[in-house]
């Protein structure tokens, strides 16, 4: 008798210890064939029977983030957000280039539009005639004199007129006329073709005599905003139309920069929720009947 209890108390425990496949497990009755099966299914189980996880696998916020630094909405894919989000960075991203793109070839065209113009219609020649016509009248205090006559002895490397103006003139002698200028001349001019050529010729008033329509007559002042002409003013506003096309270029870009911020952002913050997650477990536990029963379980836990 005391034989036969320790044997039901032996199954009984390898029941307990050692769970089965989700199969059913077949027994005999007879101790002698049911011992070695339950012992060879224990041993068929894997290490980690005791807790069959279906577990979610954990995304790196650093790769998430990076992916979407590189390409907005790539990250979102990477940490399984939701379809839309992904496409709401693409579409952005696509927005952004196609602003920059769009008006930047526009401010281009516009900028070209008002070079050509300047080229036409400014002439640096007429400019520096206008200072060679009026600076004896000028007091000592407006200007240096002698500086100003040195400057201007040496101030053309031609005088062929088929050649551009700017190419007559030696720009290194005319900024030593413009600085020999006391009073009221701010600015000396670059060389042609620089950015700053084209904007200071429109925008200050010393520059106002190379335009065409200039009237030299009675224009003696160094300073004398009431003569700046229409054509310098319509040129003005041909720069101004130009840098807001390559403005509203710029702010394609800055739409782009702030679209791979907030998407690299949101991509590790997906990343990390998605890895605070439900873990379905199942685990085993031996019926009356002979049966393994699956029972799932939830764990909650927290990856980072």
């Amino acid at each position: 008798m005391r034989n036969q209890l320790f044997a039901v108390a032996l199954v009984a425990t390898l029941f307990q210890c050692c769970p089965l496949s989700a199969q059913q497990q077949s027994l005999s009755g007879h101790l002698s064939l049911d011992i070695p099966a339950i012992g060879n299914a224990a041993e068929a189980m894997p290490p980690h029977a005791p807790h069959l996880a279906g577990n979610v696998e954990g995304k790196s916020v650093w790769i998430a983030g990076g992916l979407s630094l590189l390409v907005p909405g790539a990250g979102q894919v990477y940490a399984e957000a939701p379809w839309w989000r992904a496409v709401v960075y693409g579409a952005a991203e696509v927005a952004g280039w196609t602003i920059f793109g769009v008006y930047q070839a526009k401010g281009n065209d516009a900028t070209t539009a008002f070079e050509q113009f300047a080229d036409q219609h400014w002439d640096v020649t007429r400019y520096i005639g206008w200072i060679e016509a009026n600076y004896q009248q000028w007091s000592d205090q407006q200007i240096d004199k002698t500086a100003a006559a040195e400057a201007l002895a040496n101030i053309y490397r031609s005088d062929d007129p088929t050649i551009s103006p700017w190419e007559r003139v030696d720009f290194q002698q005319l900024r030593k006329l413009e600085s020999a200028v006391k009073d009221d001349f701010t600015h000396t001019l670059p060389n042609h073709g620089e950015q700053q050529y084209y904007e200071q010729i429109g925008k200050y008033v010393q520059y106002r005599a190379g335009w065409d329509d200039h009237i030299a007559e009675g224009d003696t002042a160094i300073y004398n905003p009431s003569r700046v002409t229409q054509r310098n003013h319509d040129y003005t506003l041909l720069r101004l139309d130009a840098n807001n096309l390559l403005s509203y270029a710029q702010t394609g870009i800055t739409i782009v920069a702030i679209n791979h911020i907030v998407s690299m952002l949101d991509a590790a913050l997906t990343a990390h929720a998605h890895n605070i997650r439900i873990k379905s477990e199942l685990k085993g536990m031996l019926q009356p009947n002979g049966e393994l029963e699956m029972v799932p379980m939830v764990r909650v836990g927290v990856g980072f």
